[in-house]
């Protein structure tokens, strides 16, 4: 079988989207052009790469960009996503297909770059698990690195299930927390999401760092560009916020991820954090979802471990998984 790669034009977004959402096993949101656009031009040099084969059909994309990475011209899974590629068309889930279209995305990019790290969806969020694209990367000589994933299993769980699923240090903070007069519930509004926004970046202040997104980018995804996808909580004690969450929602696998998680650090008497989780947990229960997961809880391509963060999830009833991502210099 003949695999032709080329490089992406924007004519494509339409047959792109309607390919990653509908027509491959392994696909998200977070590859798809209505997702991606929402980066300002400029901030990424894109390189993505669409597959066809002899019958000029989809059978993969790559959403990528070029980069400069210790002085090489590098090939990368978009920067500006979770997950890269390649996504492959559903019914292409075997040994020998995976490995054909590997094989031919990575001539193509040995031929422009200097080398290569690509970020392949995450077995949990998944349509299909393809484990022989995982298996393709290595058999063609790619580095493995291994990051470490927590997510909470939902399925046919109810309220008082998942609060017995906790350890019992967060299970007493919960009850602490259902002591006090607080409120659950979604936040529509710009301002809420500004509000959100404002607590986030509270949270993140103390390590130095500032929300990935504007409170702008924020409120697009929730109003118009992720509007089924992207969902925003609060927790309030009167009409204070003390707690927020925003999650996503994978349709295809069914789970809900937890992009950010904040809580009024100055509380001290109740852990808002922890009805937060709660509550988001029993949503996502409620809207039916087998799973929710946390995210890693790994820097550096998992070579550094926040013991402290895994140890918190891992009191929420939480099972492991392995992020993926592989490099290769030509």
């Amino acid at each position: 079988m003949e695999f032709t790669v080329q490089p992406y034009t924007a004519d494509q977004e339409a047959a792109w989207d309607r390919f990653v959402m509908q027509e491959s096993g392994n696909g998200t949101f977070l590859q798809t052009r209505n997702f991606l656009n929402y980066h300002p031009a400029g901030r990424f040099e894109d390189a993505s790469l669409v597959v066809t084969n002899e019958h000029d059909a989809i059978v993969a994309v790559v959403p990528a960009a070029v980069q400069q990475r210790d002085g090489k011209r590098t090939f990368v899974s978009h920067p500006g996503s979770t997950y890269g590629g390649p996504v492959l068309r559903e019914a292409y889930n075997t040994a020998a297909r995976a490995i054909g279209i590997l094989q031919a995305i990575d001539a193509y990019v040995a031929a422009h770059y200097e080398a290569a790290i690509f970020r392949p969806t995450v077995g949990l969020l998944e349509k299909e698990e393809n484990q022989t694209l995982l298996y393709a990367f290595t058999y063609l000589g790619y580095t493995q690195f291994t990051e470490l994933n927590t997510w909470v299993p939902l399925a046919g769980k109810s309220a008082e299930d998942i609060l017995a699923s906790f350890r019992q240090d967060k299970r007493q903070n919960v009850r602490k927390a259902m002591k006090h007069d607080l409120t659950f519930r979604g936040l529509e509004t710009q301002k809420e999401i500004e509000t959100f926004h404002g607590l986030l970046a509270q949270n993140l202040e103390k390590y130095g760092v500032q929300p990935v997104h504007t409170a702008a980018e924020l409120w697009e995804f929730k109003s118009s560009r992720l509007p089924e996808i992207a969902e925003f909580y609060g927790v309030f004690e009167g009409e204070r916020m003390v707690a927020s969450g925003m999650t996503f929602y994978f349709e295809q696998a069914n789970v809900v991820h937890t992009q950010y998680l904040s809580a009024d650090l100055s509380i001290r008497k109740y852990s808002p954090a922890a009805y937060l989780y709660y509550q988001v947990l029993c949503a996502a229960a409620a809207k039916g979802c087998k799973a929710l997961s946390f995210g890693i809880s790994t820097e550096d391509n998992g070579k550094v471990l926040n013991f402290g963060l895994v140890e918190s999830k891992e009191g929420y009833g939480s099972c492991h998984a392995l992020n993926l991502s592989f490099a290769k210099d030509f």
